[in-house]
């Protein structure tokens, strides 16, 4: 129990772990990707504002450049707007001098029609440099989080293997023994509900079973086969007179007598109160009947039976052509009550005439 206990706390501590270290990987992925796209946006822009700068500066004549300008203001103002708080503003505002001071001078050169040829140096050196700066953000940003990445999942896999190691598979072994262990706990309880309690009998469903196998056999191959079926005489009188207990040790006593004296071939059941049959094959009507007197012997020699006396029904009736273990079980039942009819201690066998009509 403390062993499922401690399997059980585990499961608990590790599949959570796993889950936050999968959610801060993805978090991680996900801030990652965000960022590279901000800093491939602020390079494109500074890249389009280089190009739109040389661009109005190559037009002839300011009014054919009204659509570059409006470009070129729209771009810087963008720059401008980064936060202050945003790891990429010190990039562009590194210093006064920088790129948007110089976009800036680029545009009043323009409307006052000064020269920009150093102006336009300026911005491309600024843009170049700025670049350059954001090349180096991004390389190390990629760095230092790849590497918290590949630390999160390396934990990750750690935690998996020990998952495995110590929680899943003490698991399946577990469910494993618990499987065993209830088939083990199915085949007993299915052979104690085939075997009676008090006499270590198979009973009336093992007899079922048995002599349908054993009648097909004998109709098949033509073989002998008797049934003989047995009830103590007037058992409840028996058990009214001298009580339960006694009442048990001869069925059990009577049980152990029988099967002692039975060949290997022969099956004995207890399929009833104070009923019993023999399952004889290769065993004719005769031999049958003989085996009953040996056990009326028996009976009576025993001391440990004779405590209190009993006598024995006995009815007999062997398995004819065509016969199926119904049939047969509904003869010897008749031929049981026919020897009830002839008294105490009774044999009768089931007429041959009869089984051929």
């Amino acid at each position: 129990m403390r062993h499922r206990d401690a399997d059980h706390i585990k499961y608990k501590l590790t599949l959570p772990l796993i889950f936050l270290l999968a959610t801060a990987a993805l978090y991680f992925f996900h801030t990652l990707t965000v960022e590279k796209q901000r800093v491939a946006n602020i390079r494109q822009t500074v890249e389009d504002l280089r190009l739109d700068a040389f661009q109005i500066a190559a037009a002839e004549s300011p009014d054919k450049v009204s659509y570059e300008l409006e470009r070129f203001s729209s771009r810087l103002n963008t720059l401008k707007s980064i936060a202050e708080n945003n790891p990429l503003y010190g990039l562009v505002h590194e210093d006064d001098n920088g790129l948007i001071t110089s976009a800036e001078f680029f545009l009043n050169a323009l409307s006052s029609k000064e020269s920009i040829a150093s102006v336009l140096k300026n911005i491309d050196e600024e843009a170049s440099h700025t670049l350059v700066r954001l090349n180096e953000f991004q390389h190390k940003l990629v760095t230092g989080k790849i590497k918290i990445e590949y630390a999160i999942l390396f934990f990750i896999c750690l935690l998996i293997a020990i998952h495995f190691y110590l929680v899943d598979a003490p698991m399946k072994r577990e469910l494993l023994k618990n499987a065993r262990e209830k088939e083990v706990c199915n085949s007993t309880i299915k052979k104690l509900a085939e075997r009676d309690a008090l006499t270590n009998l198979p009973g009336r469903m093992k007899f079922y079973e048995e002599s349908e196998r054993e009648v097909s056999a004998a109709t098949r191959y033509g073989s002998n086969l008797t049934l003989i079926k047995m009830d103590i005489h007037d058992f409840k009188a028996i058990n009214h007179d001298n009580g339960q207990k006694a009442g048990d040790k001869i069925l059990a006593g009577f049980a152990r007598t029988v099967r002692k004296h039975l060949r290997r071939p022969d099956s004995f059941f207890r399929v009833g109160g104070d009923k019993f049959i023999i399952l004889a094959p290769h065993t004719t009507i005769k031999n049958a009947e003989n085996l009953t007197v040996k056990i009326d012997k028996l009976i009576k020699s025993s001391k440990a039976l004779n405590v209190v006396p009993f006598s024995v029904n006995t009815g007999i009736a062997a398995c004819g052509p065509g016969e199926t273990a119904k049939t047969l079980l509904e003869k010897v039942d008749s031929a049981l009550k026919e020897s009830k009819k002839h008294g105490p201690g009774s044999v009768y066998i089931y007429p041959e005439e009869t089984q051929k009509s």
